[in-house]
C-alpha cells in the first residue's frame, strides 16, 4: 500500500493533480487494490522514505511553491487558453449562422436535418479529436497537440467561410470539431503541468473563463453581421484570427516540464522550472526537477505494465471503481442531456421562432449570463462544495424548462411547421426569454463546471480509462442532442421537447442526491474509501463534519 506521504508529495509536485484532468495522462500509481491485474508493486514504504530523503533539501521542495511565480507562466496560461476561447467561439457561432444561411448552400434553403447534421458534426469531430489528442500527446508532447488544434481551427474556419455546398460546410465543421476536441483535452492539461501548485486552480480557471468569453464573442459577431449580406461567412471566418494567434504565441511557450523529462530533455526542463519560479534558489529548482523526474520514471514503468484491457476490466469489475465511474459518467450524462447545448447551438433559432426581430442579439444575452455565472461558480465551488452547489442549483433547471414549455404553448404558432401566426411579440415570448436566462444561470453555476472535476472519484489505476469514458459521455450525448433537437421540436412540439428535457433535469437532481458524494478537501486515498461504502453520500458527509471539527480544533487554515 502506498504511503500517504508519497501521495501528498506527488500532489505537491503536480503528478497526481494532473492525472485528474484528462484521459491518457501520465501519472497514475498502483495500489493494493490492483491484485487482479497482477501488476508488480513498484513502490514500497522503504522506497518512499528513501526517495523523499534523496531529494535535496526536502524543505526546498515545499518552499518553492511559496515563491511568487513570474508573469511568464501567467502569459503561457493565457496564450494557450486561446484554444479554450476557440472552443467557445466555434461551438457558439453556429447559433447565428443557422438563422442567416438562407439559400447560400446548394442554391436552396438548408433543411432542418441538414442544420442538425452541420451542428452535430462538430461534436462528432470533438469526440474523435479528444481521443486522438489523449493518445498522442503523451508521446509527442502537449505543444504539438495544441499546434495541431490551431491548424484545424484555421482550416475549418476557412473551409466553412468559403462553403457553397452543405457537404463542404460539413467537412469544415468536422475539422473544427477535431480542433475543439484536441483543445478541450490538452489545453487544461498543459496549463496544469506548467502551473505552480498554489496557483493551479486559478490558472486552469483562465481556460474556463476564456471558453465563456469565446461564446460571448461568437454571439457578438453574430449580432454584428446579422443584417450584412452573406454575413455568416464573416461570423465563421473571423474565428481564423485567434487560431492563427494561438499558433504564433505557442512559439513563446515552452513544452511542459513533465513532458520534457518524459522525453529525456532534462536541461530544458531545468530552464523552464527556473522561468516558472524566477525567485527560487538552485536548490529549490533541483528539488522540484527531481520530484517530477521520480514521478515520470514510475509512470513510464507503470504505463508499460498496465494494458488498456486490464484498466477497463478494473473499472467495471471492482464494485468501488464501478460506482465511482457511474457517479462521474452519470453526472456528465445529465450535463449533456439537460438541454443546455440546445441553447448554445439553437438559441437564435428559438428566439426567431417566438418572434424576436433580432434573435441573435437576444441570444447573446444567454451567452453573457453563462459567462457571468461560470465565473461565480469558479469562485464559489471550493468554498461551498461540489455536491451542495449542484443540489442548490439543479432544482431550478427543470422549473425553468417547465415555464418555457408553458410559454411555448401560448405562443401563437403552427406547432407542426413552427411558423408564427402573429407578428406581435407578446408575454409568452418574453417568458421564454426569461426562463432561458434563468435556466442558463442555474446551469452555469453548478452543472456547467462540476462534471469536469468528477474524475477525482477515479483511483489512479483506472483514471486513464475512466476519464476516457467521461469524455465519451460528454461528446456522445452532445451528438445526440444536437442532431435531434429541431426534429423533436416539430414532432413533439416545443412544449413537449422542453418538458422532456425538464424531466431529464429532475432525474439528474435525484441522481446527484442519491449517487454523488462530496469529495472536496479529500486526498485520493480518502476518496477511494468513499465508494467502498456504496455511493458514499452519507459517509462523505460524516467525513466532512469531522474535517470541519478538525479545522476548528487547529484554527482556520482554509475554506471548507
Amino acid at each position: 500500500k502506498l504511503s500517504s506521504t508519497l501521495l501528498q508529495h506527488l500532489q505537491s509536485c503536480g503528478g497526481l493533480e494532473i492525472t485528474s484532468l484528462r484521459w491518457k495522462t501520465l501519472s497514475f500509481r498502483p495500489t493494493s487494490t490492483m491484485e487482479d491485474t497482477k501488476v508488480e508493486q513498484y513502490v514500497t514504504e522503504k522506497d518512499t522514505v528513501e526517495t523523499l530523503e534523496e531529494i535535496k533539501g526536502g524543505e526546498a521542495l515545499d518552499t518553492i511553491e511559496d515563491t511568487k511565480p513570474g508573469p511568464f507562466v501567467w502569459l503561457c496560461a493565457a496564450a494557450t487558453a486561446i484554444g479554450g476561447m476557440l472552443f467557445g467561439y466555434d461551438t457558439g457561432v453556429i447559433s447565428g449562422v443557422l438563422v442567416v444561411l438562407g439559400s447560400d448552400l446548394d442554391g436552396r434553403p438548408v433543411t432542418d436535418s441538414e442544420k442538425e447534421l452541420i451542428t452535430a458534426l462538430c461534436a462528432a469531430g470533438a469526440l474523435v479529436g479528444a481521443v486522438v489528442a489523449g493518445i498522442t500527446s503523451d508521446k509527442y508532447g502537449r505543444k504539438p497537440a495544441i499546434w495541431f488544434a490551431s491548424i484545424l481551427f484555421t482550416l475549418g474556419a476557412i473551409i466553412q467561410a468559403t462553403s457553397f455546398t452543405v457537404a463542404q460546410m460539413s467537412v469544415g465543421r468536422f475539422l473544427i470539431g477535431l480542433g475543439v476536441g484536441s483543445a478541450s483535452m490538452i489545453v487544461p492539461l498543459y496549463i496544469a503541468e506548467i502551473s505552480p501548485a498554489r496557483f493551479r486552480g486559478r490558472m486552469i480557471s483562465v481556460d474556463m473563463i476564456f471558453l465563456g468569453t469565446g461564446s460571448v464573442l461568437a454571439y457578438a459577431f453574430d449580432a454584428a453581421f446579422y443584417k450584412v449580406n452573406h454575413g455568416w461567412r464573416y461570423m465563421i471566418g473571423l474565428g481564423a484570427i485567434p487560431s492563427i494567434l494561438l499558433g504564433v504565441f505557442l512559439f513563446l511557450c515552452p513544452e511542459s516540464p513533465r513532458q520534457l523529462l518524459f522525453n529525456g530533455r532534462r536541461e530544458e526542463c531545468v530552464h523552464v522550472i527556473r522561468r516558472i519560479y524566477p525567485a527560487a534558489t538552485e536548490e529549490q529548482v533541483e528539488a522540484k526537477v527531481l520530484s517530477i523526474e521520480r514521478g515520470v520514471t514510475e509512470a513510464k514503468a507503470l504505463n508499460e505494465e498496465i494494458s488498456i484491457k486490464a484498466s477497463l476490466g478494473m473499472l467495471f469489475r471492482k464494485p468501488a471503481n464501478r460506482r465511482a465511474g457511474i457517479a462521474a459518467c452519470g453526472l456528465m450524462f445529465f450535463q449533456q442531456f439537460c438541454g443546455f447545448n440546445t441553447l448554445m447551438y439553437y438559441s437564435s433559432t428559438l428566439f426567431d421562432i417566438v418572434g424576436f426581430s433580432n434573435p441573435i442579439a437576444v441570444g447573446s444575452v444567454v451567452a453573457i449570463v453563462n459567462w457571468i455565472f461560470t465565473v461565480l461558480s469558479i469562485l464559489l465551488i471550493d468554498r461551498i462544495g461540489r455536491r451542495r452547489l449542484l443540489l442548490w442549483t439543479m432544482w431550478g433547471m427543470p422549473v425553468c424548462l417547465v415555464l418555457a414549455a408553458i410559454a411555448f404553448h401560448r405562443v401563437p404558432m403552427d406547432h407542426k411547421t413552427l411558423e408564427l401566426t402573429s407578428d406581435v411579440v407578446g408575454w409568452p415570448a418574453i417568458l421564454v426569454l426569461v426562463a432561458m436566462i434563468l435556466f442558463v444561470a442555474f446551469y452555469a453555476a453548478g452543472l456547467g463546471c462540476v462534471p469536469w472535476q468528477a474524475n477525482e472519484f477515479l483511483p489512479m489505476e483506472v483514471r486513464s480509462m475512466g476519464t476516457m469514458m467521461i469524455n465519451i459521455f460528454n461528446w456522445g450525448p452532445n451528438i445526440v442532442v444536437s442532431s435531434t433537437f429541431l426534429t423533436m421540436m416539430k414532432s413533439m412540439t416545443p412544449s413537449g421537447t422542453f418538458g422532456f428535457y425538464a424531466g431529464l433535469c429532475f432525474l439528474g437532481w435525484i441522481f446527484v442526491f442519491c449517487c454523488f458524494p462530496e469529495a472536496s478537501n479529500m486526498t485520493l486515498e480518502e476518496v477511494r474509501r468513499v465508494f467502498e461504502h456504496g455511493f458514499g453520500v452519507k459517509y462523505a458527509e460524516q467525513w466532512r463534519k469531522e474535517y470541519k471539527q478538525g479545522l476548528k480544533a487547529r484554527g482556520p487554515t482554509g475554506t471548507a
